[in-house]
């Protein structure tokens, strides 16, 4: 699938928002035992992933978003954080620090949005617009280039995930720790 211009970009970014709201609202039901009612309601959403390769994508991103969860002290680091927009912005662009992308790198925004969204669920909206927006100004053409959301299948093979979780994990904690500066 090769880029068609702004009308892509703007698909990728509607796409990017249904992964995001999915993958914060799975993640929700899950760590925060919350019912997918009130998650939807919380997410002010109610349509689900319809394409069956998008809800590949969601699954894929579920599952590094588990292998960021078992690390102890990430999980510490951002829960000292305050969750503000100031804040959330440092962290994105010291993910993206090198300029250099890659899905785990996504993945890492849409996991660290997530456990804002944890902490300070009030402001679920604006945690999603400070993504997209990060996502829009930054990301989007990056994914483009990649052939699309669907890439992350066949470019990231499951074993390789623990991988690309260790990396993705010490690049977290340098943008935390740089933030704490």
């Amino acid at each position: 699938m090769a880029a068609q211009g702004e009308g892509y970009a703007v698909n990728l970014l509607r796409i990017g928002y249904r992964l995001l709201i999915n993958f914060i609202s799975e993640r929700l039901q899950r760590t925060l035992e919350i019912d997918a009612a009130v998650t939807k309601n919380l997410l002010d959403e109610t349509e689900e992933v319809p394409d069956p390769n998008i809800k590949k994508v969601g699954q894929r991103l579920q599952q590094f978003g588990d292998e960021l969860d078992n690390d102890t002290e990430l999980k510490k680091m951002i829960n000292n954080l305050m969750p503000t927009k100031e804040v959330f912005l440092k962290i994105a662009y010291e993910i993206f620090s090198d300029w250099k992308f890659n899905w785990g790198r996504v993945v890492a925004l849409f996991y660290f949005a997530c456990e804002f969204v944890k902490m300070v669920p009030d402001i679920i909206s604006n945690i999603i617009s400070w993504t997209l927006e990060f996502m829009r100004d930054h990301v989007i053409a990056w994914i483009s280039g990649q052939g699309g959301w669907d890439a992350i299948l066949s470019q990231i093979e499951a074993p390789s995930w623990t991988t690309v979780t260790a990396f993705v994990a010490g690049v977290l904690t340098t943008a935390l720790i740089v933030n704490k500066m």
